[in-house]
């Protein structure tokens, strides 16, 4: 028993007094924490109402009845005054307001009628509104459940109908679905390709000694860093062109099999240009990211460690950006790695702006020089090369 007790002691010494060691058994719970805190709150901002925002919606006819509904059930919204039906749809489209209600000519007649008589033709209130967009949509929730309240609010009977229309295309609902799934995706997959051969190179040459013959060659260290990285590089990007096509090809059978609800045919050349050109900025980041922390292990087990809670970001940034993240202003386009989600949200949405595109090549671009200059630093330390 006391033998087993020394050994006992001895491995815990070596668990809580090796700093990088007891961060690792630390860090990933704290990590796990702020996921899914942040995950948990994303989620409740999409799915959750906004009470700071007030739909704009467009009455034709009957505006006193509709008021009248509306205070019954405390709905709060700005009335947007239009001539006609065809001008407050028109502006629909446009997203310049949320909601159209349109009640039936003669409806004050008609439901007077239906309520004398109950053989009567029941009127009709249509509301409109797209079911891809969250105001739109919500509102569209909220004003039929007191229309519908309020057409049976008397008696059991109905005095008029609420009928429903959804101006969302396949198109809408495609993009909605594929630039919600996609980004989050994508950057797990990107990651995980630059992850698979970035941290077994460098650090795998100095667990087997054969970093030591390739640094006393003739060839600057510089030279060898940046070889490393652009084969890494290559590499990874070869797999997460592999893994884009591959989950392309499975996403209609990801919604059930339902093709119709996944078109992909949407987008132009224009689009997946841009998608390339995200995918290969991320992939470079990705790679000399992981580099770094591959020249810094002494491991293999070691850099995938250190690579774990920065996997636990990536998938952050990805779910963030499946949560709205595609809605914010152009500042979110200045955080390395969050810009490329947001930005592949933003292409898939047909909604990215020209500005933003730019400003995520041109930071992770920056990022990508930075860290190449570091790992070169880092390649003519003797201390980190060999472990010392």
């Amino acid at each position: 028993m006391r033998d087993i007790l020394i050994i006992m002691k001895k491995e815990l010494r070596r668990f809580f007094t090796d700093r990088r060691l007891l961060l690792s058994l630390v860090l990933p719970g704290i990590l796990i924490y702020v996921v899914y805190s942040l995950m948990g709150s994303m989620m409740g901002n999409m799915f959750g109402e906004d009470e700071t925002y007030v739909p704009r919606v467009c009455v034709i006819g009957e505006a006193d009845s509709f008021r009248a509904a509306m205070n019954s059930i405390g709905f709060a919204y700005t009335e947007v005054p239009y001539d006609s039906a065809e001008a407050a749809r028109a502006d629909l489209k446009e997203k310049k307001i949320d909601l159209v209600v349109e009640y039936e000519p003669d409806f004050a007649a008609k439901k007077a009628a239906r309520e004398a008589d109950e053989t009567q033709p029941a009127p009709t209130v249509k509301v409109t509104g797209y079911s891809t967009e969250n105001h739109s949509s919500s509102a569209a929730a909220a004003v039929s459940a007191a229309l519908s309240l309020s057409a049976s609010v008397v008696t059991e009977r109905t005095f008029y109908n609420v009928v429903n229309e959804d101006l969302s295309t396949p198109e809408d609902t495609s993009m909605m679905i594929v630039s919600m799934i996609m980004p989050m995706l994508l950057m797990m997959l990107l990651f995980s390709g630059s992850m698979a051969v970035a941290t077994e190179s460098i650090a795998g040459e100095k667990e087997r000694g054969t970093i030591a013959t390739l640094l006393i060659t003739p060839v600057p260290r510089g030279s060898i860093a940046i070889g490393k990285i652009l084969a890494l590089s290559i590499t990874a990007l070869f797999s997460s062109v592999v893994s884009f096509v591959a989950v392309l090809a499975a996403l209609p059978k990801l919604m059930g099999g339902d093709s119709g609800m996944v078109d992909l045919g949407v987008y132009g050349v224009g689009t997946y240009l841009g998608i390339f050109a995200v995918i290969v900025i991320t992939v470079l980041v990705f790679t000399v990211l992981l580099s770094v922390l591959s020249t810094l292990a002494k491991s293999v087990k070691e850099a995938s460690q250190y690579a774990l809670p920065v996997m636990m970001l990536v998938m952050l940034m990805g779910i963030a950006s499946m949560f709205g993240g595609k809605s914010g202003g152009l500042w979110v386009y200045f955080i390395p790695v969050f810009n490329a989600a947001t930005c592949m949200a933003g292409l898939f949405s047909k909604s990215f702006t020209a500005t933003g595109f730019a400003i995520t090549l041109g930071v992770n671009a920056a990022c990508v020089a930075l860290g190449v200059f570091g790992l070169t630093k880092l390649f003519g330390n003797e201390k980190v090369m060999f472990n010392k």
